[in-house]
């Protein structure tokens, strides 16, 4: 009894030796070499680290395991959904694991920038004014003209304020415009606004502008984000392999896949059809080509999205600037329920009349997008009605066509005595095409018919378009329309338009309406992003006269004159009008406060520490020079937009160094942001150092004392640095330390000749 004990026990302990045997597998995934990697063997066979798998590119290794110190092992041959094959002379391990054992990775076909939005800014704030003196003849004296705008903004909050002073001859008046008190919450893209608002409402809404509070979605808030639905597809792959991505066969992106699951995603286009394809290509020369089309439309939001506009108020009495009469609501929302439908609903009202309606965009796989709106009204001073508007839209790389059918009752829209009455239309359709490509040019065609609620109201409409460009930067159009009611009457227009280099144009064309020809003409040069002039000379025939037109503008520094000029000559006399105006604006962002030109939007603020003159360009074009503390105020930036901010090289002085001479700049809302560019002057100082017995200190590094600022010496003890500062420092190596003495004489470089080791006791 005790052998047969000692006989189980000793057989356990060697079975369990077996099973604890480590030895090193050559690994091959899917043909790919893997090197060795740590296993165990028992009688049961081989088991392979769970590491081991998860460096290989095995995301979630499943099947039989055991665990051993720690360390949990698979065995090679019972790997769920993976063959193995086993070369045993050379312990090297085969696997082939399909392209779903080696995960989901997700490629984005479109780099999103960082930040994807700005951060809050300190305040800021901008008087931009329009000043002028106009004259027109026959007038007595002069009539002037003045228009501030008064914008406030900082950590989100943007206050502006637009007003308009006349005085004339008879009579003078200030009025204000429009004030809003804006904030904006770009984490979540949400605006919300207080003051005189102008609701946004879809097709048939009625439009009322309001002084109120109201609430919206910005996508605009993220410069990156898309709101529309974009192009995402699935790839399996199971070796090594380079993908192409083409669109409309030009390649975009080229991106290097080991094997696994990849969805390509957030490809972004403007419109239409377009073809995608991804190209796989592995490492032994296979090839697998997915052609995937892809409608695109800027009309239908990505799926679970929602666009919004909700405005409470009191109505602005139409003509007027200061007179609110009245409750007045406006309500849009919109809802992405998948990537190819989007339905909204909207409503709105004011002094008794209302409107309810809803609305849908449905993309019909590859061939377009319809959509439609349906709306019902109820008015206080007249009958009540209802519209419903339908819209087909298709468009391809070289064709496209159009539809749209719109019908309303004849009380559907609210009666305004300041519109003069027409005939009412029951209802209105258009069906249009074009095709063309960049060289023979497009055609358009399109045919409408509308009636009305009476014969006086119904006609057809023709017309018939052509574009193209003969020669390089030259375009030529041409349109013939004919409309046929109760009479029928031809007009149409013939236009060349050639395009010099320095933003000069000619333009000339001819216009046919009414039995008349009438010929026209311009020559100008459109003004630079920065200072320069701006030019327009133009002539053209009306039915009656002939007018002459100029407009000449200079851009400084500190703002822009202008100057345009109406001479019109023809049977009733002749008489002319002249406007010289002056626009710029007062601004304070950063500690700074400067005149510059006009200022719409946002602005930055340049700091190029002290340095004067120096020229400064916003994507690629040169926009002025920095003043003698070096600053320069950039007065055209678009709110929530990434501005690329760059230094004229040649510009700076030759003792000076730059961080980098571009940088990116996120705007916010309407605020004014600092970009600043650090610069060093440049001061080179070099030496030789000798031990006490003469030799080089050759080959060594020393350390400025006090500093981690190190001094590398060549072989024979020289060296040169341009990190050194002026005044008295010491030198330290291991052995022995330097004295130095720099002055501060302003030098580009200076050169401290022989300096001497003092060797440490």
């Amino acid at each position: 009894m005790p052998r047969t004990l000692i006989a189980l026990l000793l057989a356990g302990w060697l079975g369990s030796a077996m099973a604890a045997e480590r030895l090193y597998l050559n690994l091959i995934v899917n043909g790919v070499a893997q090197g060795d990697v740590d296993a165990l063997y028992d009688q049961d066979g081989y088991w392979l680290a769970e590491q081991a798998l998860k460096r290989s590119g095995i995301s979630t290794p499943e099947g039989m395991s055991q665990e051993q110190d720690g360390i949990r092992y698979f065995r090679a041959d019972a790997l769920d959904g993976i063959r193995s094959r086993l070369q045993a002379d050379e312990l090297t391990l085969y696997l082939d694991a399909g392209a779903d054992e080696f995960g989901v990775h997700q490629i984005a076909l479109t780099t999103q920038r960082e930040p994807r939005w700005p951060s809050a800014a300190p305040w800021s704030a901008y008087l931009s004014y329009d000043a002028a003196v106009l004259h027109q003849s026959g007038a007595d004296g002069f009539d002037y003209q003045f228009l501030p705008t008064l914008n406030a903004a900082g950590n989100g909050w943007a206050f502006r304020s637009e007003h308009s002073y006349f005085s004339g001859s008879s009579a003078s008046s200030w009025a204000r415009l429009r004030t809003t008190l804006d904030y904006v919450r770009p984490e979540v893209m949400q605006r919300i606004s207080a003051g005189d608002l102008s609701p946004r409402q879809g097709a048939l809404g009625f439009t009322q502008a309001l002084a109120g509070i109201g609430i919206a979605s910005a996508f605009e808030l993220q410069p990156d984000f898309e709101a529309q639905p974009t192009f995402q597809s699935q790839a399996a792959v199971t070796q090594p392999s380079t993908a192409e991505i083409y669109l409309n066969g030009q390649r975009i992106k080229t991106i290097d896949l080991q094997p696994g699951i990849y969805e390509f995603s957030d490809l972004r286009y403007f419109s239409g059809l377009q073809n995608v394809d991804i190209v796989l290509r592995d490492r032994y020369g296979g090839t697998q080509r997915y052609a995937i089309p892809y409608y695109f439309d800027d009309t239908l939001l990505r799926a679970g999205l929602s666009d919004y506009s909700h405005n409470l108020g009191l109505g602005r009495v139409n003509g007027s600037f200061d007179r609110y009469d009245g409750l007045a609501y406006s309500l849009y929302q919109r809802y992405g329920v998948t990537d190819w439908l989007t339905v909204g609903a909207q409503a709105s009202g004011y002094a008794g009349d209302h409107s309810y309606g809803a609305l849908f965009s449905l993309r019909l796989g590859w061939y377009g997008v319809l959509s439609g709106v349906g709306s019902w009204a109820r008015h206080r001073d007249q009958p009540d009605g209802d519209a419903q508007q339908l819209n087909y839209r298709y468009n391809h790389e070289r064709f496209s066509i159009y539809a749209n059918l719109q019908r309303q009752s004849p009380y559907y829209w609210k009666r305004s005595s300041l519109l003069p009455e027409s005939t009412p239309l029951r209802w209105s359709a258009n069906l249009g095409a074009s095709i063309g490509a960049v060289g023979p040019g497009t055609l358009s065609l399109e045919y409408g018919r509308q009636e009305g609620v009476s014969a006086q109201g119904n006609a057809d409409r023709y017309l018939l378009g052509y574009t193209f460009s003969p020669w390089p930067n030259t375009s030529l159009s041409a349109q013939a329309r004919l409309v046929d009611g109760n009479t029928r009457s031809w007009s149409g227009f013939l236009n060349l338009s050639v395009y010099f280099a320095d933003g000069h144009s000619l333009y000339g064309g001819a216009q046919y309406q009414n039995d008349q020809t009438l010929l026209s003409s311009t020559l100008s040069k459109s003004s630079p992003a920065g200072e320069g002039w701006g030019y327009s000379l133009s002539a053209q025939q009306q039915a009656d006269s002939t007018d002459y037109m100029a407009w000449l503008e200079r851009k400084l520094a500190f703002g822009q004159a202008s100057f345009s000029g109406n001479r019109s000559v023809g049977r009733q006399g002749d008489y002319s009008n002249w406007r010289l105006g002056w626009q710029g604006a007062l601004a304070y962002a950063d500690g700074a406060v400067r005149l510059t030109r006009p200022i719409d939007d946002a602005f930055a603020v340049v700091r190029l520490d002290g340095l004067a003159d120096v020229g400064i360009e916003q994507n690629g074009s040169l926009i002025g020079h920095t003043d003698e503390e070096g600053v320069l105020f950039l007065p055209d930036v678009p709110s929530f937009s990434y501005q690329q901010i760059g230094v004229v090289q040649n510009d700076l002085p030759i003792e000076y160094g730059i961080d980098r001479l571009q940088k990116t700049l996120l705007s916010g809302e309407r605020d004014g942001r600092r970009i600043g560019f650090a610069t060093q002057r440049i001061h080179g100082v070099s030496g030789q150092i000798l031990r006490a017995d003469g030799s080089p200190l050759g080959s060594r590094r020393l350390q400025l004392a006090g500093t981690a600022l190190e001094v590398a010496t060549a072989m024979d003890g020289r060296f040169y640095s341009e990190q050194l500062p002026a005044g008295s420092g010491l030198l330290q190596a291991e052995d022995c330390r330097v004295a130095l003495q720099i002055p501060a004489n302003g030098a580009v470089s200076t050169e401290l000749g022989t300096l001497y080791c003092q060797e440490e006791q």
